[in-house]
């Protein structure tokens, strides 16, 4: 079976704080995608630069969290493991709704099984109700083929939880300035993500393309809801809304085509951009 290993890095205020370890998802078993192109596992070339959310082939099932970060302390690695569910989930709805079951199935199971896990302990120290059942009773919503209605009240009950789970962090995480720092890590496990997907121009695998879309899309959704205090904090929201726009281009659709001219880069480009953002307020 091949795994793979996601590294993202936790920043706190001008440094980097650590890094984390998340093994990312097992294609074994995967639907293969709709006739544009079959899914293989690739190993795209990282940046020599980037230290951070690097996704490599690797064994070995579920989740595992490096001990050197604590997400019981550790706020912005633990909204960063809750956002990396909430990307899968988002691609697994989208999928559903339009009518790409089996699609859906892979991502759906995916959080349950590789992600959560190691959060468990974090939710215990803060007091988090967590979201299990929630996580469970959305994918056998989806394993059971249910109609959309049901899929969408499921879907919608677990954003709600995961809510809950995200407030149990420090208020100062609210600021803008965390939330870029929290999109950063959510753009570099992006780009990890696309150049498994996207390899010299032609599409490798189609699920990593897709989770590099829920990924970029949480992002979105993250600043979108983050709120600005003065003229100097919403001047750096609008630079970064405009950043990720440019990002669009990347899925031209939910399901790939066969080829692409675009590339992990321009999401590597984006993370650093508005990481510079961060880092001036």
């Amino acid at each position: 079976m091949l795994q793979r290993k996601k590294l993202w890095a936790s920043m706190q205020a001008v440094t980097l704080a650590g890094i984390v370890t998340l093994e990312g998802c097992s294609t074994e078993n995967e639907p293969a995608p709709t006739p544009e192109k079959p899914v293989k596992s690739a190993e795209a070339e990282k940046p020599a630069t980037q230290h951070v959310m690097p996704e490599g082939e690797g064994e070995g099932e579920g989740e595992g969290a490096n001990p050197t970060i604590d997400l019981a302390t550790d706020d912005l690695a633990y909204l960063t493991q809750l956002a990396l569910m909430r990307g899968h989930l988002y691609v697994g709805f989208e999928l559903y709704q339009a009518g790409h079951i089996d699609h859906s199935k892979t991502h759906m199971k995916h959080p349950k099984s590789e992600l959560y896990a190691d959060v468990v302990p974090a939710f215990t120290a803060r007091g988090a109700m967590g979201f299990a059942d929630e996580l469970s009773a959305l994918s056998q919503t989806v394993e059971a083929e249910k109609p959309a209605e049901d899929v969408t009240q499921a879907y919608q009950q677990l954003q709600q939880a995961i809510t809950a789970s995200e407030s149990k962090v420090d208020p100062g995480m609210a600021s803008l300035k965390q939330k870029l720092l929290l999109v950063v890590n959510l753009l570099r496990v992006a780009g990890e993500e696309y150049g498994i997907a996207v390899v010299d121009g032609k599409m490798e695998n189609a699920h990593e393309y897709q989770d590099a879309l829920g990924f970029t899309t949480i992002s979105k959704d993250i600043l979108s809801n983050t709120e600005t205090g003065t003229e100097t904090e919403a001047n750096a929201k609008t630079k970064a809304t405009e950043i990720l726009a440019e990002l669009n281009g990347l899925w031209p659709s939910i399901v790939p085509p066969e080829t692409l001219t675009t590339e992990a880069g321009q999401l590597y480009g984006a993370a650093s951009r508005i990481e510079i953002i961060a880092l001036g307020l």
